[in-house]
């Protein structure tokens, strides 16, 4: 069927019965949201927790509590997601961007304590396809500048987990005022939609109760509900078709058919897309998205050491101008994707095309996927961030995901090795 980097890579044969019982309503969703609750309270002890549609409805709840306000400016890291500058966007603050280190992906350290001014009033720290970033030493940062601050003035810390899920690591969101995760569909793991926000104890310093307020988030309505059950329904139907059976006279097979009819009938969307700035609401998770959320963390730790091993054999066999050269700590970090510069990333795509592999090229723009010339409306200068702008045209992602078998990640790795321009 072949390796897919971004389409319900995470999904199995388990996963996608459960979406068609859940559909056909053989298997009842009830009160599955409060006890998908209750397992995340156990990973997450003494914290308060809260579930969400998706990461930047999550976000854009925190940011209302804060309160975020015109003129405000939230420091984030350039090479991101729209989905992260969107709720800020929403809050009518000001996004201001930081380079980030091409060693690591994420977000430089020295820079960031440059572009620190009276203004600023969030910090988000994305750990960048998993990598984690030293929260330790971005602490000590934010503490030295809230020495100096009024307690309203303080700098509120928020982590971006979205590319990892780790349940065994009692170190995440140690540091930070509050972290997300997400649970998109290429995600670590997956509820087609969803997101995770968990609250430490210095939130309660916020001028709104998190608690209360969130009662007052909307239910999805049954309809939108089923979408998560169904997405992975089509998906599966067109990854299955995706590569083996061609159209006559046309290079075209009925998957990427499927694929084209499904979108232009809105059956399945793109997470992120330039129309991810209007803001839709803001929903708790359904219990459908609890119920596939709930079978996918029952085997979160699976999913984690398959990725591993995977990155190993990557790490292993590339050619030292392809590895990707971690700093943090050996183990620490889970790779959702697998990073590789290279000159000629598309000629590489193509290649892995040919072995069924589709790879991905996270983050192609600063702000992905807003097209360069768009950069300006989300509040990104155009060469503000050039070691980003450098990533941005040279990277290109390799699957991790338990699709990608030990034989497919050597392939991958001769694919590179061969056709690959190191810079």
């Amino acid at each position: 069927m072949g390796v897919f980097i971004g389409s319900i890579p995470n999904n199995t044969e388990e996963d996608v019965k459960l979406a068609k019982d859940i559909l056909n309503g053989t298997v009842r969703t009830k009160n599955a949201r409060k006890n998908l609750e209750r397992k995340f309270q156990d990973i997450f002890p003494k914290k308060d927790i809260f579930l969400f549609n998706k990461g930047r409805e999550a976000m854009h709840f925190l940011f209302q509590s804060i309160p975020l306000q015109k003129d405000d400016e939230v420091i984030l890291q350039g090479f991101t997601c729209i989905a992260v500058v969107a709720p800020i966007l929403w809050s009518k603050a000001k996004p201001v961007f930081v380079d980030m280190k091409r060693e690591t992906f994420n977000i430089d350290l020295e820079k960031l304590k440059e572009v620190i001014t009276p203004k600023t009033k969030v910090i988000i720290v994305q750990h960048t396809f998993g990598n984690l970033v030293n929260m330790e030493e971005v602490r000590k940062i934010v503490d030295e500048e809230n020495n100096k601050r009024e307690d309203n003035k303080k700098i509120f810390l928020l982590e971006d987990y979205a590319h990892l899920f780790d349940s065994t690591n009692k170190d995440l969101g140690k540091y930070s005022d509050a972290f997300f995760f997400s649970f998109a569909q290429d995600k670590a793991i997956s509820s087609t939609q969803g997101a995770l926000l968990v609250m430490n104890n210095s939130y309660k310093k916020l001028e709104n109760n998190l608690v209360e307020k969130y009662e007052e988030v909307d239910e999805m309505l049954e309809k939108d509900a089923l979408y998560n059950a169904k997405y992975i329904t089509l998906w599966d139907r067109i990854k299955r078709y995706y590569f083996i059976v061609d159209i006559p006279f046309l290079k075209f097979s009925i998957g990427k058919l499927l694929l084209v009819i499904y979108r232009l009938f809105g059956l399945i969307k793109k997470q992120a897309s330039s129309s991810s700035t209007e803001f839709e609401g803001t929903y708790k998770l359904s219990d459908v998205q609890a119920k596939l959320l709930d079978q996918q963390l029952e085997r979160v730790e699976e999913f984690n050491e398959h990725r591993r091993n995977i990155s190993k054999i990557y790490t292993e066999g590339l050619k030292e101008g392809f590895k990707f050269n971690k700093e943090e700590i050996e183990g620490s970090s889970i790779l959702l994707r697998y990073p590789v510069l290279l000159q000629n990333p598309e000629q590489v795509r193509e290649e892995l095309r040919k072995i069924k592999v589709i790879s991905g090229r996270w983050y192609s723009t600063p702000v992905f996927p807003i097209s360069t010339e768009n950069l300006h409306t989300v509040g990104y200068e155009k060469g503000s961030c050039t070691e980003a702008e450098f990533c941005c045209r040279n990277i290109i992602n390799l699957p991790t995901n338990i699709e990608v078998t030990e034989d497919i990640a050597r392939n991958i790795v001769w694919i590179i090795n061969s056709v690959g321009k190191e810079i």
